[in-house]
């Protein structure tokens, strides 16, 4: 994209020192959701975290002891990916709140033919969409919050879909709410901000370092905001509804000032409550056993290494040649004396740790059932026929329904939306047949899970057929 109009500022600019206030105000107010996302990213999604220090690099190190939650939850986030935008699939069309219309055949052309257009754009070649909803579905089904932001790159005719990790990222919600602020804060070194806002826009420590090819990384924010001075047909950013003003770190200074038409942030709830900026996903629910079951784990461990390698204990150093070292194979002298007695003997401190494999495998299995391994996996099972198969898609998709329904309404329709006005705006979609009445749109979703929950009249019937 190319870089922005030189923008003339001073150090310490009193709307820079505005956006890190709203950071640090935003910070504050999710504290309580933090510390458990930080323990969900340590046992569950390791390449999450840093979050409580608003930095992905500081994630903990610490890795975790058992795979099972780990499988579970990827499972189950796949699972959500094929059931709404599996690529092969023709997962959403448009269709107008008139019924009549629709059935009006140039009608009926056009919003294929769009919808042909807006599906193609999400495709590889166009777009990164599908790559970073692999990131989003594993960020929503466990936090329960998931951040996308999309934004078309003129030169090389591409859409950028990148979805964030919700370290770098705050937002904001109205009394409907509708994401309606936020603030973003990411490192970048000075070449690369010099080729994203342009070298003169940098205060001048960055342009010394993009000059000595410096490593060093930088604090950069980006504030969203509605624009509180928007006015239709302006030109620049007050003709845009929201604004958009990017700072640096150093020198507390505007490096971006511009707009947008749409909010370029697409931000995905599972289970939201009354009140509450942030939602609560499965993780919440999974992240009890799954801490009991790290424990049990390390516990079981613990007690393994003792057993097979005890603590031994020896008269003194002097008189035990291999001082202190004990090789498998290999004679040990002056592991007896003379009248046989051993000089060299274990620590029997190894009682066992009470925890069974079967309590264990209680805690795994109630990890399992949060991600609906049950319904989900189907691998390694046999005797499972096509109505039964499809009895467990149907009760799968029953229990994800409102959970399904709120990401598609908070985070796929604005997507779409934004997609088709932008491509719109490009002169990419055929226009409107003639004659026909301006008519709001709508977004029918035909993805595998819409089918699925369309087909159970169809699959009531097969069960009467089956007693008959």
């Amino acid at each position: 994209m190319k870089p922005d109009i030189l923008i003339v500022a001073e150090k310490n600019d009193p709307r820079a020192q505005q956006i890190l206030r709203r950071w640090d105000e935003l910070k504050a107010d999710r504290g309580h959701h933090e510390r458990d996302w930080e323990d969900m990213a340590r046992l569950i999604r390791p390449q999450r975290g840093g979050f409580s220090a608003g930095d992905a690099s500081q994630r903990s190190r610490e890795k975790p002891l058992s795979s099972a939650p780990i499988t579970a939850h990827s499972q189950f986030a796949s699972s959500l990916y094929s059931t709404l935008i599996n690529p092969t699939n023709r997962w959403m069309s448009f269709q107008t709140v008139d019924d009549e219309l629709n059935k009006y055949h140039p009608m009926k052309e056009w919003l294929y033919a769009c919808s042909s257009i807006v599906l193609a754009s999400f495709r590889p070649s166009m777009s990164s969409f599908y790559k970073a909803n692999i990131q989003l579905f594993g960020d929503v089904s466990l936090f329960g919050n998931a951040v996308q932001y999309e934004e078309m790159d003129e030169l090389e005719q591409f859409f950028n879909d990148v979805t964030l990790s919700l370290s770098e990222v705050v937002f904001e919600i109205d009394g409907h709410g509708r994401v309606v602020e936020v603030v973003r804060k990411f490192q970048m070194r000075a070449e690369q901000a010099a080729s994203i806002f342009g070298y003169d826009n940098l205060p001048k420590p960055l342009q010394d370092r993009v000059d000595n090819h410096s490593s060093e990384k930088t604090d950069f924010y980006t504030h969203i905001i509605k624009n509180q001075d928007w006015h239709r047909g302006l030109m620049g950013p007050k003709g845009k509804r929201w604004s958009s003003v990017s700072c640096s770190a150093v020198d507390l200074k505007i490096i971006r000032d511009r707009g947008y038409d749409e909010m370029p942030f697409s931000v995905a709830r599972y289970e939201t409550v009354s009140g509450e900026t942030y939602a609560y996903g499965p993780g919440h629910q999974a992240l009890p056993a799954t801490r009991v079951n790290n424990l049990m784990e390390e516990a079981n461990l613990r007690a393994g290494q003792k057993a097979a390698d005890p603590t031994l204990l020896v008269p003194d150093k002097d008189t035990w040649s291999l001082n202190g070292l004990v090789k498998p194979g290999h004679t040990l002298y002056g592991g007896v004396d003379y009248q046989g007695r051993r000089m060299v003997q274990t620590l029997d401190n190894y009682g066992g740790t009470g925890l069974s494999l079967e309590m264990q495998a209680r805690k795994i299995e109630e990890i399992r059932d949060v991600f609906h391994w049950g319904l989900t996996n189907l691998v390694g099972r046999t005797g499972v026929g096509s109505i039964e198969a499809m009895e467990m898609q149907e009760q799968r998709l029953r229990l994800q329904a409102p959970h399904i329904g709120a990401i598609q309404s908070e985070y796929l329709a604005p997507k779409i939306s934004r997609r088709f006005k932008m491509l719109f705006k490009a002169g990419q979609l055929p226009p409107v047949p003639e004659g026909v009445p301006e008519v709001a749109m709508d977004v029918n979703y035909t993805s595998a899970a819409a089918q699925a929950q369309q087909s159970a009249e169809g699959l009531a019937t097969m069960r009467v057929l089956q007693n008959l």
